[in-house]
């Protein structure tokens, strides 16, 4: 049985379009505009990931809970994403009852309360990766489970024919019939009674397969990683890997990702040093010793930057102009630059400058190195060796 989709108003498109949005990293600082050269190797390197997604079991979790949703008739296209909602806020009082691990859980923190849920929920959070590993087969989830529940009403049992039966089950095998925005894992718990982050066998199966079989995680380290869980990926920080262990085109992408990490993190540390009205000599003692660094190793940014594809070309011309000031020694030059890219950037919002904003150092400004979601993927690769993990 085939069927479309519902067209809808505004409203309900802008929630589609914010699910395609849900691979960049909404709560990451991005005071220089380069986070969508974090995000391309991000999503290259860790396809259908992002910083907000916690815990693996939630690709199996979520489907169950779609699947559930049909179950219930609705009037009106509306009454789905409050069902939605409904389901999730059971889902994560049973996970936190039945986890060891607390953290990471969505929504924890409205366990028993009324109101409003929380502002990303998981189908928010974890609808892109499912969209990515092919588990859900539409972006219109809502409008499917509201058609898919039409149908499943539309007459009493008794009337359906074996051939209407076999049709609505057919979803186990190919994605077809009445279940066909979506693929199910055959799990022995129903997360509406009870249920824990632990993976059990079924889920394990069902998550790995749909990575593994994956058109868009085909060639990622993501894939890699977990077809290859006898070298213990997530024992490293992700600068660490072992490049001898990757295949050369994986090997040259951790290689540029690594080093567009050095080279930002050089930008940041005189971004504070400008930040903190040239007073931070910390800062400014770690800039030289990592410039200093940077130009042993002898490689452009040019080189780095080939490896990934942008529509957005503004980030990439910073880091060309970031990197010839820095050569040349031009360091006026260099804190010129950082001034005016973060006002194009944050405009009224920038922290340089502006009286609204005081240095803090004790919490300076991208005081780190980019992971590119190595934390979650880290995560990932130890939950499906069947441990549990604390990710808050």
């Amino acid at each position: 049985m085939l069927f479309g989709y519902i067209h809808t108003d505004k409203s309900e498109q802008a929630k589609v379009l914010q699910v395609m949005k849900m691979l960049s990293e909404p709560t990451a600082i991005d005071e220089l505009g380069i986070g969508r050269i974090r995000d391309a190797f991000s999503n290259m390197l860790f396809p259908g990931t992002s910083s907000l997604q916690k815990h693996v079991k939630y690709f199996s979790l979520m489907p169950q809970l779609y699947k559930k949703a049909t179950e219930k008739k609705y009037s009106r296209l509306s009454e789905v994403s409050s069902e939605i909602v409904r389901l999730e806020r059971i889902m994560t009082k049973n996970l936190w009852e039945g986890s060891t691990v607390k953290t990471g859980i969505t929504g924890s923190e409205r366990i028993d309360k009324g109101g409003s849920y929380v502002k990303y929920d998981p189908a928010y959070i974890y609808n892109s990766g499912l969209l990515t590993f092919g588990i859900l087969h539409s972006s219109h989830v809502n409008e499917m489970i509201f058609e898919t529940s039409n149908n499943l009403n539309k007459q009493p049992d008794r009337y359906k024919s074996r051939e209407d039966d076999e049709d609505t089950n057919s979803d186990e095998k190919g994605g077809k019939g009445l279940y066909q925005f979506c693929s199910f894992p055959q799990v022995k718990y129903d997360f509406s009674k009870a249920c824990s982050l632990k993976l059990t066998p079924e889920d394990k199966a069902f998550i790995v397969d749909h990575i593994l079989t994956s058109d868009a995680c085909r060639g990622s380290l993501l894939r890699f990683i977990i077809e290859h869980e006898e070298l213990h990926f997530a024992n490293f920080g992700f600068e660490d890997i072992d490049e001898s262990d990757l295949p050369v085109k994986l090997a040259e992408l951790h290689r540029c990702a690594c080093l567009f990490a050095d080279f930002i993190h050089i930008v940041h540390l005189r971004y504070n040093w400008i930040y903190s009205k040239y007073s931070d000599t910390d800062m400014l003692d770690r800039f030289k010793k990592e410039l200093s660094a940077w130009e042993n190793k002898g490689v452009g940014i040019d080189q780095i930057l080939n490896a990934v594809t942008i529509k957005e070309n503004s980030s990439k011309h910073f880091c060309h102009e970031a990197e010839d000031l820095m050569l040349k020694g031009d360091l006026d030059g260099l804190d010129a630059a950082i001034k005016s890219r973060e006002r194009r950037v944050k405009g009224n919002r920038r922290k340089i400058d502006n009286p609204a904003y005081c240095y803090d150092k004790r919490n300076p400004i991208h005081n780190y190195k980019l992971d590119y979601r190595w934390p979650t993927i880290r995560t990932y690769a130890l939950e499906l060796q069947g441990k549990e993990v604390d990710n808050g």
